[in-house]
């Protein structure tokens, strides 16, 4: 995933990430932040470089979910891992940790896909978002 510019490795799918916001009820929000009505990115084919001081990956493309095209205030609600419902309430408590990792393409290497996905699918019967399958 790529957002302010910079990649990161997101402990579940695009599709699957949790709000990290406590709710009145003292339990972790279930809404994820690909949600319907929501801004999303798009799927690119990125070179699979390494940052400076590292050895990069022989000419290596990777598959990313971009986000930097979206407005800056919607890159930083996927940064602070918060729903919209959420982001609206910057006084809400945090009941996780927003589960971002900087990506490092020697490190991670077994997370690169090299295709985009190739279509998707409805994730179950909730109505939820569609989630990329075919790597």
């Amino acid at each position: 995933m790529q957002l302010l510019y910079v990649r990161y490795l997101a402990a579940r799918p695009v599709d699957e990430i949790q709000c990290v916001t406590q709710t009145r009820r003292r339990h972790r929000c279930t809404n994820v932040l690909l949600s319907p009505g929501a801004s999303g990115g798009t799927w690119r084919l990125v070179p699979a470089t390494a940052t400076s001081g590292q050895l990069a990956l022989p000419a290596e493309v990777m598959a990313i979910y971009d986000l930097s095209g979206l407005p800056y205030a919607e890159q930083l609600r996927w940064r602070a891992q918060r729903c919209q419902q959420h982001a609206a309430a910057p006084t809400a408590a945090d009941l996780a940790v927003a589960a971002w990792e900087p990506f490092d393409p020697l490190r991670h290497h077994e997370h690169i896909r090299t295709r985009l996905p190739t279509r998707a699918r409805p994730s179950g019967s909730t109505g939820r978002t569609h989630r990329a399958v075919g790597w």
